[in-house]
């Protein structure tokens, strides 16, 4: 049996020689070469195979940033300090699938964004030639917050790429605009109580899972940030409410009519994004 057994693995390690080559020589040409920013960060583009590449035609790439020890760098909506990171093709912005956000805690200012590494997705459409001009905005922190700019050519999409498994563990990240996310997660209701200045906007939820781990991240603009929710599980384990707080400058901002966005995360990995309308009752 074990002189079977090694046969087997020399014939595996054959045929991986064989084909690990050729992915790796098809990754040299799906990346492009790491920009160190002063040694807090370093950043650079990644493609995904040709068999990635959605229905309408349009190819998948990742903004991927490997920070030093320490060092944070931002979701779309930072919270109460930070900058997004932000990807743009000339002029023309490029919608970033951004996964769920952490929370973390900087200067006592509760923020929202990604440690160590993080891969962040997003499509070109069909026909974009390889060698076009990215250019990215991005913040990280630590002791003090630095912004950075950064311009790299598009790599090109290889028919064999190593990257669609890391890029794919990411993606799997992104909060889902359509669906329950597979475990029946949706948003119950929604209203919004108090008078203006002094609004408190509830959400309820529920899921076929537990929900004592869920989190809640809402959006309604750039004059308004809401913080950390409130949450209370009810009885049954499988729904909560939230009850979000806004924060807004020195002029009271009215939220009744606004669109909210809703991010919301099971606590297990499975995590909704969507759009709302804020009523009263």
């Amino acid at each position: 049996m074990p002189r079977f057994l090694s046969c087997l693995a020399l014939a595996a390690a054959a045929a991986f020689s064989l084909w690990a080559p050729s992915v790796m020589a098809d990754d040299a040409g799906a990346e492009t070469p790491w920009q160190d920013h002063d040694g807090m960060v370093r950043t650079h583009l990644v493609a995904a195979s040709a068999a990635m590449t959605d229905k309408d035609g349009n190819r998948l790439y990742a903004w991927e940033a490997d920070m030093a020890p320490g060092w944070k760098t931002y979701w779309r909506s930072p919270g109460e300090a930070g900058l997004p990171v932000r990807l743009r093709e000339g002029d023309k912005p490029i919608e970033i699938l951004f996964p769920l956000p952490e929370r973390f805690t900087l200067f006592g200012i509760g923020t929202t964004g990604y440690h160590n590494r993080v891969m962040l997705p997003f499509r070109m459409k069909k026909g974009t030639k390889p060698g076009t001009v990215i250019s990215a905005d991005f913040m990280v922190c630590k002791d003090i917050c630095v912004p950075f700019e950064a311009t790299y050519k598009l790599p090109e999409t290889p028919d064999i790429s190593g990257n669609d498994i890391r890029i794919g563990v990411w993606l799997k990240r992104v909060p889902v605009r359509e669906g329950d996310a597979g475990v029946g997660l949706k948003v119950t209701g929604m209203r919004l109580m108090g008078t203006k200045g002094h609004q408190r906007l509830i959400v309820d939820v529920a899921a076929d899972v537990t929900l004592s781990g869920a989190d809640l991240f809402a959006e309604a603009g750039d004059m308004v940030h809401f913080g950390t929710p409130k949450m209370k599980l009810m009885a049954d384990g499988k729904s909560a409410r939230f009850v979000l707080s806004p924060m807004m400058g020195n002029k009271p901002f009215d939220l009744l009519g606004h669109d909210v966005r809703l991010t919301i995360s099971d606590g297990h990995g499975q995590a909704i994004d969507r759009t709302l309308k804020i009523t009263r009752p």
